[in-house]
């Protein structure tokens, strides 16, 4: 069939400049569109290159916030307040943290029966009556031992977070650390002779087991 010819077709010349015309401005607006989206793409992309809207699995999908093993929000421990509940629980995390050992249940609560074990009165910011000196300490008689046991009072309780670990890995308490690292705790099936030995050598031979027996 024939086209039919428009009133555009009059002469080569009028027919020329329009057509080039529609082409040019058709390809630059294309370059704007490609540039808009480019300068998008790059705008909502993280420093990593990785985009958002990631899929579960990634690296940070699976992240969580790290137990604070500095012990920097834990509340001042007076000589005299038990450590029990949610606040025992914390500073057991805390502990456990800087140690290098996982917070399972088994750990947390050996954990938190051996600040019983300790009692009160316990020394400052010690619930349990470390003898490792750490930043400031002072020697301390306030749990009844006396200065010659060197039970140590800490300005603050990140001080007994920090010494935690030193006492546990001077050399004495093998099978406790390594128990812990474990996740096992230091009770129950996991409460071997080794850990037996250790505990009344830790306590100067006032308990054996967590929880002690005469707290059972």
């Amino acid at each position: 069939m024939t086209r039919r010819a428009t009133d555009h077709e009059g002469t080569a010349g009028d027919s020329a400049p329009s057509q080039s015309h529609k082409v040019l401005s058709a390809f630059l607006g294309s370059c704007v569109v490609a540039a808009f989206v480019i300068m998008a793409s790059i705008s909502t992309t993280p420093t990593g290159g990785q985009m958002d809207g990631r899929p579960p699995g990634t690296a940070a999908a699976r992240a969580k916030p790290a137990v604070n093993a500095s012990g920097s929000s834990l509340a001042e421990l007076p000589v005299n307040t038990p450590l029990t509940g949610s606040a025992a629980i914390a500073w057991a995390d805390a502990a456990l943290a800087a140690l290098g050992a996982p917070a399972t249940s088994a750990n947390v609560q050996t954990m938190v029966d051996w600040f019983t074990n300790e009692g009160t009165p316990h020394d400052l910011n010690n619930p349990l009556n470390l003898q490792t000196r750490y930043g400031r300490s002072t020697v301390s008689t306030a749990d009844g031992d006396p200065p010659a046991d060197h039970i140590q009072a800490y300005p603050i309780p990140a001080d007994f977070v920090a010494a935690f670990p030193i006492e546990m890995n001077s050399g004495s308490y093998p099978a406790i650390v390594a128990a812990l690292k474990a996740g096992a705790g230091l009770e129950g099936s996991a409460a071997s002779s080794e850990i037996a030995s250790e505990l009344s050598l830790y306590s100067g031979g006032g308990y054996n087991s967590i929880p002690a027996a005469y707290d059972q």
